[in-house]
């Protein structure tokens, strides 16, 4: 223990730490944990009821935070003890309509749930105060990098803001193999903290391997790669011969071992190839002399590859492995003296890799004369006998050393003495299974680790961070019992079993092992038998934290019989959560036990899926294939596949991406139907039915969402439905029923078969009921089949419309919830019958129907207009009063509106028995009227969470990366605008207020998102510690600039999820099976070149206008900073989603080159790596005491590194030119992450203002005026170290002519009764640049000495910064003019009609009323004597207008959206204009003056 970072103490030791500062302590196990707990707080809770006794203190209590709501009960009953009390804030108290907390207070201790916590002290229902120490249980869960955590933000922004905060005792628990490694900075500064380990002694009997982690080089070599490729590519440029499976395999060979192994690679596949291919049949002569030549080129190619000897020492130049490999074969040789007892095994990721590593450990250069090496082979799972081989082959010595993959990881095998993963796993279950292989304490377990890669640092840093109850599970599992499923805690990674060798489609598996899967239609993952267990996990946890009330768990049990003869086999059963209502599942009998698991474990995953309930979310997702080209710009083409526009190089055409979820449904049959109920709320006060989609596939999740018609809004809910089979007379009549309202929508021909019909749509009948709480839940499946009335739906399958009038008895029951029209022909206006007019009959003549009104009644009406009319049967029925049904539109947008009506009269009266019933009711069929939208909604859900799995796996809240997707040009409720701002520095002419009305550019600011602003700021900063503030703006643009964006999206592939596209509702179709062309696919993308100009179809025939409108619909035409903005909505989404560390892995995933940026500490890793810069020993500034005690008052944090402090007070003139010695470097990363605090603040603060709005806010807090002002309100200015008396005497002049205008704005403000406004934009003379940037330096300082957290940056934010500017910068304080602000903000929001105007008036000496109008609608009105000051007056008032009402615009303003961001407003040119016209209001004035005395 005395080589342990921390000390070692005794639980009586803490506690006296504990009353004197916050404690972390380290224990081994849960049982330890709970022992300390029940001790530590026993005696805080006896020590606090002697200080009530004696009436000196109130009632305070222990606040108990968990992790999960799951640990609530189960920490209260552990704690539960006679001598205190034991409260639980549970999910039923948090989940009332009132506050719970007052009943729960009362105890000594009260129990809650991280999540639930924070909520409550957002809602002000509970205050931290109130608590006399608050313990966190489960510390090692809570990650700083991962804001914003519940108790992240619990400790930032409540618990720093309490002047006498409550103690906080927080508990990790980690193995005490592990505590040496531990890195607990982190969390001692976000919980101000000291730690300790606690002195106790082992629990746990199961030690594991010894743990080794074996670094080697990073590989480089002389060749820049694989120029065997290279020339394949030349040999065979069609791929005739050589596929591209081949071309990645010889890659991953290439960067995995060495050219050696790429030459013997390549060596074995020309010979396959050429003689294979020698024994084919090919008709086609053309084909047969290409594949002939081609041939010839690889057989010489294959004699010309190098006989070279293999060489595995690294500082030779002929050196032909690479350091990973040379150091496994270095490893390896140390096992050389260990006799006949030595057995290894080598797990690798990808199978080719693996064979190659078998070849080459068998080489004598290799010089490991003692290795006998074997692969063990994929399809061993499904073979006994080859399992028996194999047992028996390395337990006698046969081979000593296996190389398996992951897929082969759970075989049974004998122990081995060493364990060596030399690729790095992120996932425990691998983990764990490399335990099971070893002999515990007494084998090796090796990891090798590419020296200085923080990424496979981060992973190995995460699979062996394992919790007691992790280590309690796997001690038994490797024991041999199995019975429990993993913990929740276990950490099993997404991607798949099998390796992208596997991946290729070549038919090369072992046997028929791998030709089965399950798929999943959303993102067409396939989890293989060898992906099943970890796919188990990943829903039953999921399970657990979404139903916490439930308390059940998952088990597996294993029976050994014996069946006819002597071998014996088992069975495994799969026993899963009973509220899944999945009954026990019964696998195979098996000959192995590791085959039954896992057999069982697959035919669960069947059942789950089949029932609907395991999706995307628990499906394995292989790695996303990035196109291999690194830069576009440098070979001057885009991919085939884009278009580029011919008006602008920087515009491109991708084609349109479609959700696979359809693509993948017609591999499923119609015999089973996965029901999604669709439920609208009432749109307009009309009531809108039920109505069931019906898909082949289970279709996932859809989160609720808003339609929108004629200013009306309704949430649409989805609720999934439990599965049904049909039959074919069912199946026929959804076919109809389908048809039918589709043909009833578009009111144009539709037909497809059942077959080619991937959805279905069905009406609920009344007694359908969705139940409370079951929304959003994939576990609550309500039951659907019952509640279809299928006489309803075979009636409108054969029938569009009934007679609505059979006898006056029956017509008011026929007109209930009727659709009606006036002729029995199926593609016709329709009518909403609104009521039965039993005051009208066909000879009443009524006012109020133009269409009538030069007829004498509604008979002669229809004698004169309808041919061979045949007369009444009933001259006195009843007229019924009808409304037109609208035709479909796009009701995703809240401008939504009707289209335009026709020109002729409307129907408003129609006569019974002329009148057909529609056969679909109103009610369902206003439902079937919002469906082309709806589907279109649920097409952008199912590629969002196509996309969140393949390429975030699920890291990104799929609302918010929706929202991330959607440009403007889409015309939906959201677009990425807010989400792009959120961080997005203003353009230069917003930066600075120069004078009262005008905007200029105060430095070379960068436009982009704020949190890419700050990642690229700490990486360069931390890689770049010699360079200057020019040099690292300069680097810096080459990351976030949008040229840079634009080609990591084009690279990841991101550009055909862009929602881009506004829906065209009369192109709407259900979606349907695309029959097989004809064509090949060559040929046919040919025709469609040669075409394309041509405006013709295949065959040479013209396209009519709407297939045109069809295609044009598949591609998207977007600017390229179009896209660039999508790439930094996209990070914005993910930090929203959770916290830094999410973003930064959005940032990795999208590619954006930040080398070596594996996760968030890598930055403070990095930067104590690099070496300090050098300046000399005159240049370094010296803090004086008292500097440092006052600067630290002012910030309220204390500053670890007060040499960087001493940096950012140091103006560049103090040492003459020496950059490096003054602020400017701390200047350059103070200013990104106070860019990116007051992005987040304005964003949080007003949800709902527009990005214009958003970013002259941020634009003003950020400006050199505003932020010198904060400068010379802190004080800070008078601790700036400079030599300059110039500068001194500026500095000493503005402070004073600053002073008097603040003090001259607050006596104004408080005469006004009104808040003070931007006092500093008053001032005639600029401010000096360093006081702007000696806040700026002062805030890096604060941020690199927490280690680039913003522990201490984020509390002088909401202490100090934040209520200064909230108290002087508003929309209505923008400038010393509102109308300039307006016309900023409404000009910045894209609208090109608005004006103030004053209202004319024809009498003379009356108020001045001035109006805003937008659109020609008034927005606000103000009036005044003074033209002047009712124009200031209805200036803010539009501003408040604006900023209190989020829809007003959008509501009124229809200029059309751009492609890309709207026209940067010109702030000079608007307060001309602003000045002009006032200028002219004077003089109009003066001159009605002028006239007035005239006339007296």
């Amino acid at each position: 223990m005395s080589e342990l970072p921390r000390p070692v103490v005794s639980s009586e030791e803490v506690f006296s730490q504990l009353s004197k500062e916050n404690v972390i302590a380290v224990v081994e196990s849960r049982e330890e944990k709970l022992s300390l707990l029940r001790s530590l707080i026993g005696q805080s809770v006896v020590a606090r009821k002697s200080e009530r006794a004696n009436g000196t203190q109130s009632h305070r209590f222990v606040l108990f935070v968990v992790d999960d709501n799951f640990s609530i009960d189960e920490y209260t009953t552990e704690l539960e003890n006679e001598d205190f009390t034991v409260g639980a804030y549970t999910v039923a108290l948090h989940s009332s309509n009132v506050n719970e907390w007052p009943s729960v207070v009362y105890n000594d201790i009260v129990v809650v749930a991280a999540n639930m916590l924070l909520d409550s002290l957002i809602d002000g229902n509970v205050k931290l105060s109130q608590a006399h120490m608050i313990v966190i249980s489960d510390a090692q869960r809570v990650m700083p990098m991962q804001i914003p955590h519940p108790i992240m933000r619990m400790m930032t922004d409540f618990y720093a803001k309490i002047l006498q905060p409550p103690r906080v005792l927080a508990t990790v628990t980690s193995a005490p193999d592990r505590w040496a490694s531990l890195d607990l900075t982190p969390l001692e500064i976000s919980f101000r903290a000291r730690s300790f380990f606690m002195a106790t002694k082992a629990a746990d009997a199961w030690f594991g391997p010894l743990e080794l982690v074996l670094e080697y080089d990073p590989y480089r070599p002389a060749s820049p790669g694989d120029m065997i490729s290279t020339k394949l590519r030349e040999a065979d440029p069609e791929g005739l011969l050589v596929r591209s499976r081949d071309i990645r395999r010889g890659r991953r060979v290439w960067n995995q071992l060495g050219p050696f192994a790429n030459n013997l690679f390549w060596r074995a596949v020309l010979t396959e190839v050429t003689v294979s291919t020698t024994t084919t049949t090919v008709t086609n002569p053309k084909l047969l002399a290409s594949q002939s030549a081609v041939r010839q080129k690889l057989v010489q190619l294959r004699d010309t590859l190098p006989e070279e000897a293999l060489d595995v020492t690294q500082s030779s130049s002929i050196c032909n492995v690479t350091p990973k490999l040379a150091k496994l074969i270095e490893t390896l040789s140390t096992y050389d003296g260990h006799g006949t007892g030595f057995r290894a095994i080598v797990v690798v990721k990808d199978r080719t890799v693996a064979r190659a590593l078998v070849q080459l450990l068998q080489i004598a250069q290799a010089k490991l004369p003692f290795i006998r090496a074997a692969e063990v082979r994929h399809g061993a799972m499904s073979d006994p006998d080859y399992q028996k081989e194999l047992h028996r082959s390395f337990d006698e010595g046969q081979f000593n050393l296996f190389v398996l993959t992951k897929p082969a990881q759970d075989l049974e095998l004998p122990p081995a003495s060493t364990i060596i993963s030399f690729d790095i796993f992120e996932d425990q279950l691998s983990y764990t299974y490399f335990h099971t292989h070893s002999k515990g304490r007494h084998s090796h377990l090796l990891h090798l680790v590419e020296r200085g890669n923080n990424e496979q640092r981060r992973i190995l840093a995460h699979v062996e961070t394992v919790g007691a109850d992790l280590r309690g599970w796997i001690a038994g599992f490797v024991k041999g019992d199995s019975h429990a499923l993993q913990p929740a805690s276990m950490y099993t990674g997404l991607d798949p079993c099998l390796s992208d060798s596997d991946d290729d489609d070549d038919g090369d598996t072992d046997g028929d092992t791998y030709k089965e899967f399950i798929l999943d239609a959303t993102t067409s993952a396939r989890l293989y038998k060898s992906d099943a267990e970890a796919s188990i996990h990943r829903f039953v946890t999921s399970f657990q934290q979404q139903t916490p009330w439930a308390q059940e768990s998952a088990t597996v049990s294993l029976e050994r019989r014996t069946e006819g003869g002597p071998q014996e086999g088992y069975w495994c059963t799969v026993v899963l959560p009973g509220s899944t209502g999945v009954p026990d599942v019964v696998g195979p009998y098996c000959m192995t036990k590791a085959q039954a698991r896992r057999e069982a474990f697959y035919r669960a995953c069947q059942e789950c899926v089949r029932r609907g309930l395991m999706d995307y979310r628990h499906f394995p997702q292989s790695k996303w294939r990035a196109r291999e080209s690194t830069s576009m710009a440098d070979e001057g083409e885009v991919p085939k596949e884009i278009q580029t526009a011919n008006t602008s190089t920087a515009t491109h055409g991708y084609p349109r991406k479609s959700p696979e979820f359809w693509a993948n449904s017609p591999n499923y049959s119609t015999a089973t139907l996965y029901p999604t109920v669709i439920v609208p709320d009432a749109l307009a006060g009309q009531p809108h039915a039920p109505v069931v989609l019906l898909t082949r596939a289970p279709m996932p999740l859809i989160p609720d969402f808003l339609v929108f018609f004629s200013g009306a809004r309704a949430t649409v809910h989805c609720y999934k439905g439990a599965p049904f089979a049909v039959n074919s007379a069912q199946l026929q009549a959804l076919r109809g029923y389908t048809t039918r309202a589709v043909r009833s929508l578009v009111n144009k021909p539709f037909d497809a078969s059942s077959d080619s019909l991937l959805c279905f749509f069905a009406p609920l009948s009344a007694t359908w009921k969705a139940l409370p709480g079951t929304q959003g839940m994939q576990w609550s499946q309500l039951p659907v089949a019952e509640h279809i009335p299928w006489d309803a739906v075979q009636l409108a399958a054969d029938y569009f419309a009934v007679p609505l009038y059979s006898d006056l008895a029956s017509l008011d029951d026929n007109a209930r919830d009727a659709v009606v029209q006036d002729r029995n022909v199926e593609f016709t206006m329709r009518h909403f019958l609104v009521k039965v007019r039993h005051d009208l009959t066909p000879l009443s003549k009524v006012e109020d129907s133009p269409r009538e009104a030069e007829y004498p009644n509604f008979l002669e009406y229809c004698k004169a207009r309808r041919k061979d009319f045949p007369g009444l049967e009933d001259e006195k029925q009843p007229m019924v009063e009808v409304t037109a049904v609208p035709g479909v539109v796009n009701n995703l947008h809240p401008m939504s509106t009707p289209p335009t009506p026709p020109a002729k009269a409307p129907l408003k009266y129609l006569i019974p028995e002329l009148t057909y019933k529609f056969t679909i009711p109103a009610s369902t069929f206003r439902t079937l009227w919002l469906l082309p939208s709806i589907m279109t909604r649920i097409d952008s859900y199912l590629l969002v969470k196509e996309l969140d799995a393949k390429l975030f796996h699920l890291s990104i809240h799929e609302q918010q990366l929706l929202i991330a997707l959607s440009t403007r040009a889409a015309w939906t409720e959201s677009n990425y605008e807010r989400l792009e701002f959120l961080g997005e520095s203003p353009p230069d002419a917003f930066l600075e207020l120069q004078t009262t009305t005008r905007l200029t550019s105060a430095s070379d600011t960068i436009v982009g998102d704020a949190f890419l602003k700050v990642i690229a700021s700490n990486y360069l900063y931390v890689t770049m510690p010699t360079a200057g503030e020019g040099a690292l703006h300069h680097e810096r643009q080459s990351i976030i600039g949008n040229k840079t964006l634009h080609e990591c999206a084009m690279r990841v592939g991101v550009c055909p999820y862009v929602q881009h596209k506004r829906f065209v509702a009369k192109l709407w179709q259900p979606p349907t099976a695309q029959p097989p062309s004809a064509v090949g696919v060559d040929e046919d993308a040919e025709m469609a070149d040669a075409e394309r100009d041509a405006g013709k179809g295949p065959g040479g025939q013209k396209r009519s206008k709407k297939q045109r409108q069809l295609d044009s619909q598949n591609t998207l035409w977007m600017g390229d900073k179009v896209v660039a903005d999508v790439v930094e909505a996209i990070l914005a989404a993910a930090f929203l989603s959770g916290g830094h560390e999410v973003a930064l892995q959005a940032a990795r995933r999208l590619q954006i080159p930040l080398p070596n940026i594996a996760q968030w500490t890598d930055f403070a890793r990095m930067g104590a790596q690099q070496p300090p810069a050098s300046v000399p020993a005159p240049n370094v500034a010296v803090l004086p005491a008292y500097t440092l005690e006052a600067v630290q008052a002012v910030v309220g944090s204390t500053f670890s590194k007060p040499e960087l402090l001493a940096q950012a007070l140091t103006h560049g003139s103090a040492f003459g030119s020496a950059e490096l010695a003054s602020y400017e470097r701390l200047e350059f990363i103070g200013d990104a992450i106070l860019d990116f605090l007051v992005a987040r603040h304005i964003f949080e603060r007003h949800p709902h203002l527009s990005p214009g709005g958003l970013t002259l806010l941020k634009g003003a807090m950020v400006s050199n005026r505003a932020l010198a002002a904060v400068c010379v309100h802190l004080d800070l200015h008078r601790h700036l170290n400079a030599a300059s008396e110039q500068l001194a005497g500026t500095i000493r002049r503005y402070v004073e002519q600053l002073g008097e205008l603040r003090a001259r704005e607050y006596d104004a403000a408080a005469r006004e009764n009104r808040l003070p406004g931007q006092y500093w934009l008053e001032m005639p003379m600029e401010p000096p640049k360093c006081l702007s940037d000696v806040v700026e330096s002062v805030i890096g300082a604060l941020y690199v000495c927490d280690g680039f957290f913003e522990v201490g940056v984020g509390r002088f934010f909401d202490a100090v910064f934040k209520p200064f500017m909230d108290a002087h910068v508003r929309l209505q304080t923008l400038s010393a003019n509102p109308k300039v602000t307006l016309l900023e903000l409404l000009q910045a929001e894209g609208c090109q009609r608005h004006t103030v105007v004053k209202k004319p008036h024809e009498r003379q000496n009356v108020p001045i009323e001035m109006e805003v109008r937008v659109h020609d609608q008034v927005i606000a009105a103000a009036t005044d004597s003074s033209a002047a000051i009712a124009t200031r007056k209805v200036s803010l008032a539009a501003l408040d207008a604006l900023a209190n009402d989020p829809e007003l615009l959008a509501r009124i303003c229809d200029c059309g959206p751009g492609d890309g961001k709207r026209p940067v407003p010109k702030p000079e040119q608007i307060a001309r204009d602003v000045e002009e016209e006032e200028a002219a209001e004077v003089e109009e004035a003066m001159e009605a003056m002028l006239n007035e005395a005239e006339a007296e």
